[in-house]
């Protein structure tokens, strides 16, 4: 029998419960409906290992005695099979030997008819808790082995552990970068790590948006001037090229450099030269140039707002960011780094997100990318109580269960829109099983090795759904 109990928050233990004693099937029943546990009985080995192929378990609690078999070889059979299992051994009849060797064959505890509730239920609690600190130590262990940085920048999707390496290899060379993505997607968080992680990191990081300032202004910030230039101008003023001289100077929203401008920039791309405003002196620089787009240039090209010898003079090496709706693995892994480093979090003792909170992040299409998920972030945490920001604290626009469909990119060819669907959903069910495949692959109605095999084609890995399920009951967002 399966007896759901409501989970007071986080992941709930399953425990499966072997015995052939109706009595002390309901005694246990009744003593662990009242924890946070989800309860299966059996009244043999055969139902209990059928019970084991079916869901997963966090622990068995077995007796020594059972039809079909005797509690140590279902206990060697569990450990072999599902190694994950936990087994708490029953033994009555002043079989204490029989106990310590079912716990050479891995049962983690014992305990002996009749018992006090209290006893069974400080066992069960102990074995929990060395599961969790095992599990613990697996993740962190799996953390350094599986998580990517670059600079301020955290991942595990292969989209981007792509992006890093391209990143590592130009942050060794001067040629000049484009940057493409979309809004919030972290273009000038690539562009610093270029600079930073390259020969030029002692150097100025120089950024300037160029659909920030009208033109003037921006001419005059870009190239500098001499006093006397303009009305106003009653001092020399370098501008932002020259201030880049020795690092990297940083062009963000390129494309809405007026087209004027472009022919003087295309020198300055070509020669590392510049004249001040008012000015007749050539001030020579060198600089690497990052620029960063979310529109498409080519485009802009042929429609005569982009001049195409300045496309090709930025357009030298081009860095594509994926948006978050096609990284949804990368977003537990992003609230936590934010809740280790925001100091709000940091002082409201705030270290853990819901599996709720996390499924209805995981739901939303992220049109403002990144960016957008920090500023969600920000908010829940300013509303969250306790140490742990839940579904309630999530503002209300992310809730919405068609907002994942807006992110749909219905320009796309149909092969690659539902490569992207695909992976979406199996990002959706394994977090909502915690990366169990047996649920999950009935959840999708496949077979198991066919989940396994969509899993690993899409670079994705099981046991990171399973380090966030543990988020409410006191474990780590992955």
């Amino acid at each position: 029998m399966d007896h759901p109990v409501a989970a007071r928050g986080g992941m709930t233990p399953q425990i499966l419960v072997v015995d052939d004693d109706p009595l002390i099937l309901e005694q246990l029943e009744t003593l662990l409906a009242g924890q946070t546990y989800r309860i299966t009985t059996a009244g043999d080995a055969a139902q209990a290992l059928q019970n084991l192929s079916e869901r997963e378990f966090t622990l068995a609690v077995v007796d020594m005695k059972i039809p079909g078999s005797d509690g140590i070889a279902l206990t060697r059979e569990i450990r072999e099979r599902w190694p994950s299992v936990d087994v708490v051994m029953i033994t009555g009849y002043g079989s204490i030997r029989g106990a310590v060797e079912a716990m050479k064959h891995g049962a983690s505890d014992y305990i002996t008819k009749p018992f006090e509730p209290e006893e069974i239920l400080l066992a069960i609690q102990k074995v929990l808790e060395r599961r969790r600190l095992i599990d613990e130590i697996e993740y962190l262990r799996k953390q350094l082995s599986d998580r990517y940085t670059f600079g301020n920048m955290v991942t595990r999707n292969p989209a981007m552990i792509e992006v890093f390496s391209t990143i590592e290899m130009l942050a060794q060379n001067d040629v000049t970068v484009l940057v493409c993505g979309e809004s919030g997607t972290g273009k000038e968080l690539v562009a610093r790590a270029i600079h930073f992680q390259g020969k030029r990191r002692a150097g100025r990081f120089v950024a300037i948006n160029c659909a920030a300032l009208p033109e003037p202004l921006l001419e005059s910030e870009l190239f500098g001037f001499e006093r006397g230039a303009f009305t106003g101008a009653l001092q020399d003023r370098v501008g932002k090229i020259e201030l880049a001289n020795g690092g990297t100077l940083f062009l963000d929203e390129v494309e809405s450099i007026p087209l004027a401008m472009q022919v003087k920039l295309l020198r300055v791309l070509q020669d590392r030269a510049i004249e001040k405003l008012g000015g007749n002196k050539i001030v020579l620089v060198d600089m690497r140039v990052v620029a960063a787009t979310n529109r498409d240039l080519a485009a802009l090209v042929a429609s005569g707002q982009l001049r195409e010898d300045f496309y090709y003079r930025i357009n030298v090496v081009p860095v594509q960011l994926p948006p978050l709706r096609e990284r949804l693995e990368d977003i537990a892994l992003l609230v936590a780094d934010f809740l280790r480093n925001n100091l709000l979090a940091r002082e409201k003792g705030i270290n853990r997100l819901s599996e709720r909170a996390l499924a209805q992040l995981m739901g939303h299409s992220w049109p403002g990318n990144v960016r957008e998920l920090l500023n969600v972030l920000e908010r829940a945490v300013l509303r969250a109580k306790g140490d742990t920001v839940r579904e309630v604290d999530i503002p209300g626009e992310i809730s919405s269960p068609n907002s994942r469909r807006s992110g749909a990119d219905y320009q796309a060819p149909l092969r690659e829109f539902l490569r992207r669907a695909e992976r979406e959903y199996l990002n959706h069910v394994l977090a909502r099983y915690h990366g169990g495949i047996g649920p999950s692959a009935r959840h999708a109605m496949v077979d198991q090795a066919t989940l396994h095999r969509k899993i690993k084609a899409h670079g994705l890995h099981a046991g990171e759904f399973r380090a966030n399920g543990r988020t409410e009951g006191g474990g780590r967002p992955a």
